[in-house]
Formats: structure tokens, sequence, C-alpha cells
């Protein structure tokens, strides 16, 4: 039961031990890890007349001065670390000595003097003791205002001014405005020549139609000098390419080229080989008009397309005509074509010149009689009946009034 006593006492002492380091770590500096000596070890200085580089604004001269910290003693310890005379240090259970310290408190006590380690020791030992009594928790509520003080005496206080805005600097919308986001500056005038987006795709279509009109008036003239006149193909050219161009702009359909040719405008091409080569074309012949249109876009360039349809037709006139397979037991399947029944006018229908000029005639005779039955009429005459009439009918009046 002692024994119990004594390690439960010992691991009460080692836990306040420990606390009592932390606080004591923070409440000193510590020389080893700072470029300047620490306060406790700085003999008496004064403060220098001349402001140091701060981020915080001037001070006006009414303003009470900043608060100072607390000058060291001549024992190089500060007055306000602790108020408690050497003499009424309390000793605890289990003193601390050399030998507990950790290496970085050992590394800090032995950089001291032999009067600045007993001391070290002896506060620390009062510590302990502290945190054994019962009146603990006041002493860390001590402590703790005593750290307060010193973090307050060494931190110079941020000092930020309202910065607002003048009252003239206010728009319209900012007047009594008591919030600070609502108190902008004052937009710019608005320009009413400005036009709206509108209106300005509406000018670029304008200055495009002119770039195209002056285009006509002076560069089109210039390419008669170039103009060919039209000749018809030959039977040495029965193909016909057409190309899709797209002016002034880059279309993906521009590379793609559409040949055709009717398969009796071929040369050196007998009945057998042109029946094949319409079995071998399939769905792309029409038998309405003899025509085979074949086209290609899988170039990107249109030349690339057209030379791929010209071996296409190279090779498939090579296998009409040299094919050791004639294809003549397959039948020409023309069931992708529909042909549309075209309506002729009947020739038995049509008039015969000689009921053309019986028509004709009956025409003129019948403009001939309404010219006859209504009258020409004559508007200068009817005018001067009109005044005629109307000075009779006064010169009466005037006969019977006298």
């Amino acid at each position: 039961m002692r024994s119990r006593c004594l390690s439960l006492t010992q691991s009460m002492a080692n836990s306040a031990r420990h606390l009592c380091r932390s606080i004591f770590q923070v409440t000193r500096h510590i020389p080893v890890k700072r470029k300047c000596p620490p306060q406790c070890l700085v003999r008496h200085r004064t403060a220098a007349p001349v402001r140091q580089l701060s981020t915080t604004c001037l001070r006006r001269a009414d303003e009470p001065p900043p608060r100072r910290p607390a000058q060291p003693d001549e024992t190089g310890l500060d007055e306000e670390a602790d108020d408690t005379d050497p003499s009424e240090y309390l000793t605890p259970s289990t003193p601390i000595s050399v030998a507990d310290l950790d290496p970085n408190e050992r590394a800090d006590y032995e950089v001291l003097s032999k009067p600045q380690q007993e001391e070290y020791l002896a506060l620390q030992n009062h510590y302990a003791a502290m945190f054994e009594s019962v009146d603990a928790d006041a002493a860390l509520d001590e402590i703790a205002m005593q750290v307060d003080r010193q973090v307050d005496s060494e931190v110079e206080p941020l000092d930020f001014p309202e910065d607002q805005l003048r009252r003239q600097d206010m728009n319209f919308w900012a007047v009594d405005e008591d919030d600070e986001f609502g108190q902008v500056e004052e937009e710019e005038p608005w320009d009413d020549s400005a036009i709206t987006s509108i209106a300005h795709s509406e000018l670029e279509v304008h200055r495009e139609v002119r770039e195209y009109t002056r285009v006509i008036a002076w560069d089109m003239p210039l390419l008669n000098q170039f103009a060919k006149p039209f000749q018809p193909p030959t039977e040495a050219t029965p193909l016909r390419f057409r190309y899709t161009t797209y002016m002034g702009e880059v279309h993906p359909a521009a590379k793609k080229v559409v040949v055709q040719f009717c398969t009796k405008d071929l040369p050196n091409l007998n009945e057998a080989q042109r029946a094949k080569l319409i079995k071998l074309v399939g769905p792309r012949y029409n038998p309405d008009t003899d025509m085979v249109r074949m086209s290609c876009e899988k170039f990107e360039a249109a030349a690339q397309n057209k030379r791929y349809l010209g071996d296409l037709v190279n090779k498939l006139l090579d296998e009409a005509k040299t094919g050791a397979d004639k294809f003549e037991d397959i039948p020409v399947d023309l069931r992708h074509h529909k042909s549309k029944k075209r309506a002729e006018f009947p020739e038995e229908w049509k008039m015969k010149p000689a009921r053309v000029q019986q028509l004709l005639s009956a025409r003129q005779s019948q403009r001939l009689l309404q010219a006859s039955e209504i009258p020409i009429v004559n508007d200068a005459e009817t005018v001067k009946s009109y005044v005629r009439t109307l000075s009779g009918n006064r010169g009466g009046r005037a006969q019977r009034t006298l």
C-alpha cells in the first residue's frame, strides 16, 4: 500500500513538473534559437528615437504613446516574469535536479551563469510546488496573465484607419449608403455615339457589301484577259468533274469532287464490256440518262479526290475490258432506280396551221368590230359645249330680270 502511494505521488510530481516546464518554456526567451539575446540577458537599454520600418500607419501627436515593455533588472530577469522573492520559493515533494531536464532545457541551462542556474532550478521547483498545492489554478491564471502582459508589451498594436470615400466621389446610388461596398466611385459618362452589338453586326455586313462592290468595280474587269471561249467536250474527254467552292470561307464540303460520264461515250468499249461496266458500278448507274455518277471526299484536298476518282475509273475500264469473268450469268440490277413517267402532249391534240390562221383572222375582225361600236370621246369639244350651255343659261336669266 505504501509503495502504491509512493508511485502515485511520483507520477503526480512528474506531470506537475512537465506542465511547469511547458509554462516556463513560454515565459522565458531561448537565447540559442534567436538571432538576438533575450531581454533577461541584456543590460538596460534605452528606446531609439528613430521609428523603425512598420506596416502600421503614423500616429498623430495628440494620441497617447504606446505602452513600453518592462525593462530588465540588473540580474538579467524580467521584473514581470515573477514578483516572488527567491527567499519565498517553495520546495516540491520531489525536487527537480539537472538530470531531470530534457536536452533543450539542458542546453539553455548550460548557457546561463552559475547564479542564474541556481535561480533557474529554484524557480522550476517553486512552480512544481505551486502545482502540487491547492492554489495551482490561481497560479496558472496569474502566469497566463503575465504571459499576456509580456506579449502585449512586445507587440505593437495595429491601427487601421477608416478610408471612406468623400461625399463628392460617391455616385447617385451611394448617397446615404452605410454599407462600405455600396460606396463606389462614379462611373464613366455614357457615350451617346455608342451603338449596340446588333448595330455593329449590321455595320459589319455593310462593310462586307462595300468591299465586294469595290472588287466588282475594279478587280473583275481585269479578269477579262483570262476569259476563254466555251468548247464542248470531245470524245477524248468523256469525264466531267464537278467542284463546290465557297467564296471567302473554308468549308468542309469544298473538298468533295463528283465525276459523271456516259457509258456510251467511253472509247474502245463494246456492248459486252459496257454491260459488265454497268454491273460493276451498281447503284451509281442511272438507266434513264445512261450516266454513271461517283463522288469522293475522303482526302483533305480536292485534287487528291479527283486523282482518286480518275484512278478508280481506269480500274473499272481495265476490269471491264481484260477481266476473266464477264458476268454474263448475272442480270443487270436496276432496283435502286425508280423511273418517273413523263406525260407527253398528244400529237393529235395539237392544232393544224390552217386552224391557227382561222383563229387569228376571227380575233382580228372582232377587234375591228369593237372599235367601230365604241365612239371616240373628244374632251375639248365636250368642255366647249358645256361652257356654251352655262353662258346661255346666265343670259336668259338676265333678260327675264329686265
